[in-house]
């Protein structure tokens, strides 16, 4: 009897399933062997370094980094450097005292690159004496910080210099003809110093100031304000760097 020899569809119809399910397998643990590897590199140890500062510039010493995941705990140096040793999927928690906490995720760090960290200051005399008591900056630091470290605000959302001054300095009363610090004598009676590009000018200069010329605004008051400005900045000084000044 002449055997019947299977036409080349019939072939193709019995073997497709079976091909496309060992394709399926295949995928399938292709994709778990992926997921498998790639958590693997996450949890091996790696040992992460960077630097912590403030203001962009000055390095914090005696920061607490911690990471949250295997709870190591490393300090930071006297120039903000650090390193700690941490697992590629954990993140790692950065404190100092009268600054905001940061928080980070190693993961989002190449191994090797350095994992640096700005840390912002808190508002309020007392946080400025909180980060110097704990020895995370020298005063003389800070104070040059926060006096002369150029804004990278954009001034654009304002309408004039006297919006910015309201809207960016708490505790600074703007009126039509002075502008008064708080906790510097009586408002009026004892206006604050107007210097822009340091020169000493009147309230009508102030007020026709472009914004767009605005580079930074800085409020100065109590020592920091008479060392420079002597008795004329006894009611505080507002000083005003315009884009045009080299």
């Amino acid at each position: 009897m002449k055997l019947l020899e299977p036409s080349l569809d019939e072939v193709v119809l019995i073997f497709l399933p079976k091909y496309k399910i060992m394709n399926a397998h295949r995928g399938f643990a292709l994709i778990m062997f992926l997921l498998i590897t790639s958590l693997s590199v996450l949890s091996q140890e790696r040992i992460v370094y960077g630097r912590v500062t403030a203001f962009g510039t000055y390095g914090l010493n005696k920061v607490e980094v911690k990471a949250k995941k295997s709870g190591e705990e490393a300090l930071s140096e006297e120039d903000g450097t650090y390193s700690i040793v941490c697992s590629g999927d954990d993140k790692l928690i950065f404190e100092a005292k009268g600054f905001f906490r940061r928080l980070l995720k190693v993961g989002q760090y190449a191994s090797g690159d350095s994992v640096n960290v700005n840390l912002l200051l808190k508002s309020g005399e007392q946080n400025i004496s909180v980060a110097t008591g704990y020895g995370h900056i020298e005063k003389d630091k800070l104070t040059h910080a926060i006096e002369n470290v150029e804004s990278e605000n954009d001034f654009s959302e304002y309408n004039s210099v006297l919006d910015i001054i309201r809207g960016k300095f708490s505790g600074v009363a703007v009126a039509e003809n002075y502008i008064s610090i708080r906790g510097q004598n009586t408002f009026g009676e004892d206006a604050a110093l107007l210097v822009v590009d340091g020169v000493i000018v009147d309230m009508a200069i102030v007020k026709n100031l472009a914004v767009s010329q605005i580079k930074s605004i800085n409020i100065l008051k109590g020592a920091s304000a008479s060392s420079r400005y002597g008795s004329r900045g006894m009611n505080g000084v507002v000083v005003i760097k315009t884009k045009s000044k080299n």
